[in-house]
């Protein structure tokens, strides 16, 4: 799969959201016609589409502006951004910048938005 990461070479920050809160995301249109466009939505993004157009469609702020409960991870004050003794995961295409840490033994990350199992990044 070839990467579809932005032009500059930066992880999307709105694929980054669409891909942590997909499930809550989910949850949240179902059974309403945001159902359906979530869906149409999410075959473009894996056909290439940025995630910012759907989020948009969808009422939510892209990245950098406010956003709803569902969309954006706070930073907590004093804490590192260091990882258990895991395995870490990322972007199956390289979009976005989100990491899942996977314990020794533990099931391989998937990611929901590209309906792919994520890939192993070097430490």
């Amino acid at each position: 799969m070839a990467s579809t990461s932005l032009a500059d070479g930066r992880d999307d920050p709105d694929m980054s959201a669409l891909c942590s809160q997909l499930g809550a995301l989910r949850r949240a249109v179902h059974g309403t016609p945001l159902a359906a466009e979530l869906a149409d939505g999410l075959s473009a993004v894996r056909e290439g589409a940025p995630a910012a157009p759907l989020l948009a469609r969808l009422g939510i702020a892209p990245a950098g502006q406010d956003r709803d409960a569902w969309g954006g991870a706070a930073i907590v004050a004093g804490l590192g951004s260091g990882h258990s003794h895991g395995e870490r995961y990322g972007c199956p295409a390289s979009r976005c910048g989100r990491t899942v840490v996977r314990e020794p033994g533990g099931e391989r990350p998937h990611c929901l938005v590209l309906g792919s199992t994520m890939r192993l990044l070097a430490d």
